[in-house]
């Protein structure tokens, strides 16, 4: 944002230069230098404004009963109660467990969740912690809005109760 901003006001001011240069007699190659840093700063704008609306690249949601990982088209959860290990460190890399900048969550009966929490604008170390927290404390979670997505309750229905008949 500061880059869109800063890059804005630069090319406003050489563009003002550059009219100002435009003006006077026997500055018109400074007029066309300031012109040209004009269009520079603008298009650095617009860049730093289209990778502004992009970032970020993913969203991390925080749940009352999981953790909602997307990105791009790809969308993962993690139950809370299936956490089992939460760490920074390559899966299997025990005993010589290495730290990197990955978020790796075991689950049980599952396969790995891993991702890179910087991709959503969070620290590493900040985000491990925020997710164990989460995962050990209930009545924190309790304070968490529910996960109500359209599509998660279109591929589990919801059962209310015991079945009254079996089925087939």
């Amino acid at each position: 944002m500061t880059l869109a901003v800063l890059s804005g006001l630069g090319s406003a001011l050489f563009a003002g230069l550059a009219t100002a240069a435009f003006g006077l007699p026997d500055a018109a190659v400074a007029g066309v230098a300031l012109a040209l840093g004009a269009g520079g700063a603008a298009a650095l704008a617009v860049r730093a404004v289209a990778k502004l609306r992009a970032w970020p690249p993913g969203k991390l949601g925080v749940f009352r009963d999981r953790l909602l990982v997307i990105q791009d088209r790809h969308e993962r959860g993690a139950l809370w109660s299936n956490m089992e290990s939460v760490t920074l460190t390559e899966p299997n890399s025990w005993p010589h467990a290495r730290i990197t900048d990955r978020l790796t969550i075991q689950l049980k009966n599952g396969p790995v969740l891993s991702f890179r929490p910087a991709v959503f604008g969070l620290e590493p170390l900040a985000c491990r912690d925020l997710v164990l927290k989460l995962r050990d404390d209930p009545e924190l979670r309790a304070r968490l809005p529910e996960f109500d997505s359209l599509r998660d309750l279109a591929i589990s229905p919801v059962v209310a109760g015991e079945l009254i008949e079996p089925r087939l």
